[in-house]
């Protein structure tokens, strides 16, 4: 079954369209067709992003009725990607075709939705890619109800138009801002106020609900302070507008966004006399911060800190990643909690045994890296650890010691051990 595409009038836009650039700009290049230039999506983005206190610089390829495929090839869209200095590249697919049989749209839209991403992360690999989940025909596809039926309604049109850019973004590790869902929630709400022009395009009200869920998804916050309403807006539905673009985007997961962002993790270990080993476990962080609840501060990827006193310490971790993404973990330590309940994660059975007269170090059931260090973090042994085994510690090892294990996948546990 091949469903038909209707194209809209042969009016070709290609454009690049800029504000003036100041200091932290967020540079965005939407591509497209006339779902996006119609109205001049990307100027009333950049107008209610400024009124939410945001500068931002925007770029645009959208020739009319134009696909993914077609993108992939067009020179001003390949240019245009390959500038790479954009934060965020923003993908809204010809309006008909992620609403076809979902065998259709794996040949004919989903290989072109990767393909433009990686285009756009060959450029610059820190790139936020966005697909823009576009809203059925006003009463439905009539051109192809006959040969698919679900596209006979609007409400079966925005089914799978949803699904479609929702598959989008999980596969490309990109996020979906999810301009249909907020359209659907506000024709429920608002039936008899239109927003489309023609049955298919965007009225005024249409594109400000493109534009407000755009900003919620980009700056990821509420845009419910913005102020800037364009000329032929209902009374008081911008506001309505926003608020409603804002819990749609910021109240689920589903639309992927963050999905790059670094995840922190650590675990800690009490070691005594108020000293405690931290590790950080998170996976791409190239910088990290610790803020050990007493004022101190470390940049070490593994810090030790001893404290004055026992008690409770709200420890925070900040961790970045190579395009400075960050995320942060807080986590409740508490001194006087045995070293058996410090351990904040199940990690494998590191023990002591004596033979023979030497001292030997037990690691159970686990591969990677095992270091051994004194109480001040100096390296006193350092084995490649693959299964059960045994290790002679060397005589520097008396007294209280620390060891660390890093597990193949780079997670960390630390602990102690009390040397005769």
């Amino acid at each position: 079954m091949s469903m038909r595409r209707t194209f809209l009038p042969s009016v070709v836009l290609f454009l690049i369209i800029s504000v003036e650039v100041h200091a932290q700009n967020t540079r965005v290049l939407f591509i497209g067709n006339s779902f996006t230039y119609v109205n001049d999506l990307p100027g009333l983005f950049t107008q209610l992003a400024a009124s939410m206190g945001e500068s931002v610089q925007t770029g645009m390829s959208a020739p009319g009725g134009y696909t993914f495929q077609g993108h992939t090839t067009l020179p001003a869209t390949t240019a245009a990607l390959a500038q790479g200095d954009w934060d965020y590249v923003v993908l809204q697919e010809q309006s008909q075709l992620p609403s076809f049989p979902p065998a259709q749209v794996a040949t004919d839209c989903y290989p072109y939705a990767a393909q433009l991403a990686q285009q756009a992360r060959a450029a610059n690999p820190c790139v936020e890619v966005i697909y823009m989940m576009t809203w059925g025909k006003e009463n439905g596809d009539d051109t192809n109800c006959p040969s698919w039926p679900p596209v006979c309604t609007y409400e079966g049109m925005q089914e799978r138009l949803h699904e479609s850019y929702v598959q989008m973004a999980v596969d490309n590790s990109a996020w979906c801002a999810p301009v249909g869902e907020v359209w659907r929630q506000h024709r429920e709400q608002f039936p008899v106020m239109g927003l489309y022009s023609d049955g298919s395009h965007p009225n005024i009200i249409g594109s400000y609900i493109a534009a407000s869920t755009l900003c919620a998804t980009i700056f990821r916050r509420s845009c419910e302070p913005a102020t800037f309403e364009p000329g032929g807006m209902p009374a008081g539905q911008a506001a309505i507008i926003r608020t409603l673009a804002s819990g749609v985007v910021l109240t689920s997961e589903e639309w992927n966004i963050g999905v790059n962002d670094p995840v922190a993790e650590a675990n800690w270990n009490d070691v005594g006399g108020n000293a405690v080993l931290f590790a950080n476990n998170t996976t791409g962080a190239v910088s990290q911060e610790w803020h050990f609840g007493d004022g101190a501060i470390s940049t070490d990827v593994d810090p030790m800190h001893t404290y004055a006193n026992t008690g409770a310490y709200t420890v925070t971790l900040i961790v970045a990643d190579v395009c400075g993404r960050t995320d942060t973990l807080q986590v409740m330590i508490d001194l006087a909690a045995s070293i058996a309940d410090a351990n904040t994660s199940a990690g494998p059975v590191v023990k002591l045994e004596a033979s023979g007269g030497v001292n030997m170090i037990v690691v159970s059931a686990t591969s990677g890296l095992l270091e051994v260090l004194d109480t001040q973090g100096r390296a006193l042994a350092l084995w490649v650890v693959s299964g059960s085994q045994r290790y002679a510690l060397p005589d520097a090892a008396r007294g209280t010691i620390l060891w660390r294990l890093t597990g193949t996948s780079g997670r960390r546990t630390a602990g102690r051990l009390i040397v005769p």
